[in-house]
Formats: structure tokens, sequence, C-alpha cells
């Protein structure tokens, strides 16, 4: 499917279903050390900041725009997600849903870095499992998966402890590796405080450099 045409169908139809459902518009924003995609620095090593805004409806269909700064591009990355998600039970739950990622600093004559992927997940309790689908991923590099799976649990004193396990495979390019990473969370004062240890196992040839490699990153982010 068109990249244009699918943002454009996915829009109309988001319309039509918020006019049919009470709504709950939402914000974030957050500083890090860090912007870690996969397991792979965006910002090379740098700081990073970062926000967006989130439409969800009762129905379960929500939508949203997410940017960031990156260290490539343009500078910029802008995210736009639309999906539906829900419960099968108190246990299980779900969430199918699209995102388009852009770059619209892109400068001309270079592959398309702009991609989509269709993604989908289930939750069990604190489990999770996922996968992510394009259909042509970043730098026109052809077909692309992401299959992940992930696990979170509560601490002592409203602390969190997340751990993730993902593997993405590009066949056009021979890109196949894992990422994965264990995070630490702390809610205070209304700020969201994370700091996360994310690593892969590609090496410093393989990546082109050590953005790769293992990093602690911390993060503050608040809802608004």
């Amino acid at each position: 499917m068109n990249k244009r045409f699918a943002l454009l169908l996915g829009s109309s139809l988001l319309l039509g279903a918020m006019s049919a459902s009470a709504a709950e518009i939402s914000g974030n924003v957050s500083l890090g050390t860090d912007y870690v995609y996969r397991g792979i620095s965006q910002t090379d090593e740098a700081a990073t900041i970062q926000g967006g805004f989130d439409y969800t409806g009762d129905s379960g269909i929500y939508a949203g725009i997410w940017s960031s700064n990156v260290a490539f591009d343009g500078s910029i990355e802008i995210d736009y997600y639309f999906g539906y998600g829900g419960k099968i039970n108190d246990d299980l739950g779900y969430d199918v849903g699209y995102i388009y990622y852009q770059y619209p600093n892109q400068p001309s004559g270079q592959p398309d870095s702009n991609f989509q992927e269709v993604n989908g997940n289930l939750s069990y309790q604190g489990f999770s499992a996922g996968f992510a689908y394009s259909n042509d991923f970043f730098g026109e590099s052809g077909s692309g998966t992401y299959l992940q799976v992930g696990y979170d649990l509560s601490l002592p004193n409203d602390f969190g402890l997340g751990f993730h396990y993902g593997k993405t495979k590009v066949d056009d390019i021979s890109l196949d590796y894992s990422d994965y990473s264990i995070g630490l969370s702390k809610s205070l004062s209304d700020l969201d405080f994370s700091l996360t240890w994310y690593d892969t196992n590609l090496s410093q040839t393989e990546c082109g450099g050590d953005i790769c490699e293992g990093r602690v990153v911390l993060a503050i982010g608040k809802s608004l």
C-alpha cells in the first residue's frame, strides 16, 4: 500500500471513529541521555528531547504523533500512528496498529528514509509479545520484520522493572541482529524516571561504529 494513501485512509477512518466515541487527549515530553531504537543509538550517543500527543477513544481506537531529534537525515524524526487495542479478559490484552516514520528534512538524492510498519501485540499479565512488519524498511532496504518479547513486574516502593528482547531482520541488506534491555522505572512528583541498559549482538564492524554497543540511558518524562 502506498505510504501516503495509507496515512490518508487511516486518518479518515479515525476521524469517523473519533466523532462516535468519547475521547481523551494527552501529551508527553521527555529528556534523555540518548535515543535508542531497537538497540541502536539514533542520536550518536548524544542527549535527546522528545514529545508527542495521543488520542484514545472509549472504543479502543487510538492515534498519535511523536517526535525526537536524531543525528542523521536533517536531525528530526516524526512518527504518526494509529491502531486499536483492548482486553479479551482481565489478564489478556491485544493491540494492532500502523506507524509511519518520517524524516522531513532528509537531504535529496539519497534513498528514502521514510518508512511504514504494521504491528501487533499480545499481553498476558506481565508478559508481552509482538511483531512489526515493513514492506520497505529504512533507506529503501526492502522488507523487514521485528519480533519482540518482554516482561514487566512491580517492585517495592512503586518501582518497576522491565526486560526486553527483540530480533530485527531485513532481507535485502542481510541485516539480522538481536537487541536486549533491562530498565528500572519510578514515578515521583508527577515525573517519570527511567534508567535502562541497552545492548545488541552487533560488532563495531557490522554496525559501522559504536552506536550499537551497550549503554545506560537516563530519561525523565512528564505526562501533560
